[in-house]
């Protein structure tokens, strides 16, 4: 075998999935899903495995339906499809919260990129001035890697994150797989005691949230429409989707969950862990130095790939409901600015910010499940808009798993009013 053949069957399942899914796929799996998984699993062992399978079904028919919304809109933004088919007022329902939330967020995932840039230079303990320096060198470089290529650069190099963050947590979490009865008996469905102050239901709240989430639902048919995809692309879209959100996506769940499970829930201290910081620095001598890099590598590319498709989603939403042009084109000035600004602010200030990081990210995860029950009910009435859908209506099929994830997450919303409320 000659190394062209090699390189091509090598490449293969990588071009299989390059595209709007592996953009948003890679953005999903972010570090506070890590972090919601790594520390289910160290907290709960492997009894909330279930919520991570059984939640990417509901995630590939979501995702799914907000691709073909976008194609069969004629490739518009969602906040464009929102103003014509129900009404002016709900994108500025959704547009502010967001902004919010994402600039948090990204404050969050500057702070995991540091970190985990300093673990891997054994840096525990920098002064201050390392934290800014290295601060400044990660943002900037972050910025350099994708302002220049436009969009189909940001599609390639997700594409290769995605694959990189599975292998990485898959390999972190080989001792787990010693033990399939366990696996098994996590995948049916319970919700265990509350342990050490350690609460369950909001665990798997963290977990849910990470996965069906209101701007990646929201995000779809922006990438869609970059994408150029058309009306003929859509049963190929749904096998991208599979195999992404599904195959990809559903390795990483479990190799992450698992990790925690294997390695950290037999710890006697495991319900002091606080955060994956520590969890990274206590896998160092039971995995060797090998474990430890690989997950900071692992960790630094999960936050690293939600950090860019963030700043991405504020600015095309927010140039959409403006309605300017939101296309991510080197040409595209009023892109390029606003993009770089939703880079930078959050950035640049993340040292400034003395909440934990990715405690912050979970607690934003479970606060963005109060909309995601709005956002699929919108999903709902537009797949099943037979004037705007056309042959695309959904199937009876569809609206069951969409209304499973609307019950899902409007449980989930009423459960954390509640315990607002107490």
């Amino acid at each position: 075998m000659n190394k062209t053949t090699l390189t091509k069957k090598i490449m293969k399942p990588i071009l299989a999935v390059v595209g709007p899914a592996a953009v948003m796929t890679a953005g999903v799996m972010g570090s506070g899903s890590t972090t919601s998984l790594i520390l289910s699993g160290t907290y709960f062992g492997y009894s909330l495995l279930w919520v991570a399978v059984y939640t990417i079904p509901i995630l590939v028919i979501i995702q799914d339906s907000a691709s073909r919304i976008g194609v069969m809109s004629g490739n518009k933004g969602m906040f464009t499809i929102m103003d014509e088919q129900i009404h002016p007022l709900l994108k500025w329902f959704f547009l502010f919260p967001i902004i919010i939330l994402a600039f948090v967020a990204n404050m969050g995932q500057t702070k995991v990129m540091v970190s985990s840039v300093l673990t891997i230079l054994g840096a525990y303990n920098p002064v201050y001035g390392i934290i800014i320096l290295t601060t400044v060198v990660v943002v900037i470089g972050v910025w350099l890697t994708v302002i220049f290529g436009g969009y189909k650069r940001i599609e390639k190099i997700m594409t290769g994150v995605l694959f990189f963050m599975a292998l990485a947590f898959l390999l972190v979490s080989l001792k787990g797989f010693e033990k399939p009865l366990e696996i098994l008996k996590g995948l049916v469905p319970n919700i265990p005691p509350n342990d050490g102050g350690r609460n369950s239901l909001q665990f798997i709240s963290a977990i849910t949230g990470a996965s069906i989430a209101i701007t990646a639902i929201l995000a779809f048919p922006y990438f869609t429409a970059e994408g150029g995809y058309k009306k003929q692309d859509v049963s190929a879209n749904f096998k991208k989707a599979v195999l992404t959100f599904g195959l990809i996506r559903g390795i990483w769940c479990i190799a992450a969950l698992v990790a925690g499970a294997s390695v950290l829930f037999v710890l006697s201290n495991h319900l002091k862990i606080e955060n994956i910081s520590q969890a990274g620095q206590i896998l160092g001598p039971i995995l060797g130095n090998w474990g430890v890099v690989i997950f900071s590598l692992g960790l630094f590319g999960s936050a690293y790939a939600t950090f860019i498709v963030v700043a991405q989603l504020l600015t095309y939403f927010t140039l959409d409901a403006f309605k300017k042009d939101w296309r991510f084109d080197i040409k595209n000035k009023r892109f390029i600015v606003l993009f770089s600004i939703f880079l930078f602010l959050p950035g640049l200030t993340s040292f400034l910010w003395n909440i934990p990081a990715l405690l912050s990210i979970v607690a934003a995860m479970m606060l963005s499940v109060f909309g995601t029950p709005i956002t699929i009910i919108i999903v709902i009435y537009l797949m099943n808009k037979k004037n705007f859908i056309g042959e695309n209506k959904a199937s009876i099929a569809r609206n069951t798993i969409l209304a499973v994830g609307f019950i899902l997450t409007f449980m989930l919303a009423y459960y954390q009013i509640v315990q607002f409320i107490k």
